[in-house]
């Protein structure tokens, strides 16, 4: 049965209300897509459970969608602070859990395993425990004694998440870094995904190695070429650096609300169209396989 839908509707799969994990790490392969989709619509009074979180986030919390969230980080990296992640801590007008980057990754880890929790060393004096108890607690080993943190698990409502291909059926693949996507995948309740094309399923029965999400964890599909703008998707594109630097500097001008209104009012087809022409895919294009070059080196 094919799970491909129309990026419009997305609102079928998202709630308001609920808990959502976003994919994605750094600067790479947030689902970039899938949240200019959530502003469009207006999807709010969300729990966003984000990793090394980014653009993805602030502008979430910039169209006053985020209730609640539990994050290691949100940045925009060399390019600057996260406004609007920064103003909400600063004024309080958002609730935040700050959790290390580890403990979601092991937090992920026991909700794909179905388990309530699970133990890691700790954090060496941080005082993260301490601010964050509805995440850890203190555990005794039962075979030796020795004192661990428990970390409890994470179960969000949906994972939105953004690959490489797919086919009808939800078998997903990404080529280049993937985060904890697939852990993410395995605990969440609904599992929607972006991907830059969607394929015949002998493609990925071909490369079978690179599939890193399967088919029965996903409830739904969404061809969104460049998808993951201005995040990167190697090797595919690379990060487009001018895009964020154009958004830390509408910020910094008190612009956000038009930058929001201009989002609010365009396709995704049309957001393509204007931030990146035959020139801009080009150099992206070269970016990600200098990243390659890189990695193999």
């Amino acid at each position: 049965m094919s799970k491909i839908v129309e990026l419009e509707a997305l609102s079928t799969f998202v709630a308001p209300g609920e808990t959502v994990g976003l994919g994605g790490a750094w600067m790479s392969n947030h689902p970039m897509a899938a949240v200019r989709q959530l502003i469009r619509d207006g999807i709010g009074d969300l729990h966003v459970v984000g990793s090394l979180s980014s653009i993805d986030v602030d502008l979430l919390i910039a169209a006053g969608l985020v209730r609640e969230l539990t994050f290691s980080m949100v940045s925009l990296e060399a390019y600057g602070l996260a406004p609007h992640f920064r103003a909400a801590v600063q004024d309080g007008s958002l609730k935040i859990n700050e959790v290390s980057g580890v403990a979601i990754n092991v937090g992920y880890s026991a909700g794909a395993r179905n388990l309530p929790f699970l133990p890691m060393r700790d954090l060496g004096g941080s005082q993260l425990p301490e601010m964050a108890p509805d995440f850890y607690a203190n555990v005794t080993c039962p075979f030796s004694g020795d004192e661990f943190l428990a970390i409890r698990a994470f179960n969000p409502d949906v994972a939105i998440l953004h690959v490489a291909r797919a086919d009808a059926a939800g078998n997903c693949q990404v080529d280049g870094p993937k985060s904890i996507d697939d852990e993410i995948a395995r605990a969440a309740r609904r599992v929607i995904v972006t991907a830059e094309e969607i394929v015949d399923t002998d493609v990925i029965v071909a490369n079978a190695s690179s599939t890193h999400i399967p088919g029965f964890l996903v409830d739904a599909v969404i061809e969104a070429p460049y998808g993951a703008h201005p995040t990167s998707l190697v090797p595919v594109y690379g990060f487009d650096a001018w895009t964020v630097m154009d958004y830390a500097d509408v910020c910094a001008a008190g612009e956000a609300p038009a930058y929001l209104e201009q989002l609010r009012g365009e396709s995704e087809a049309e957001y393509r169209a204007r931030v990146l022409d035959d020139d801009r895919r080009t150099v992206l294009a070269h970016v990600a396989q200098d990243v390659q070059v890189l990695e193999a080196s």
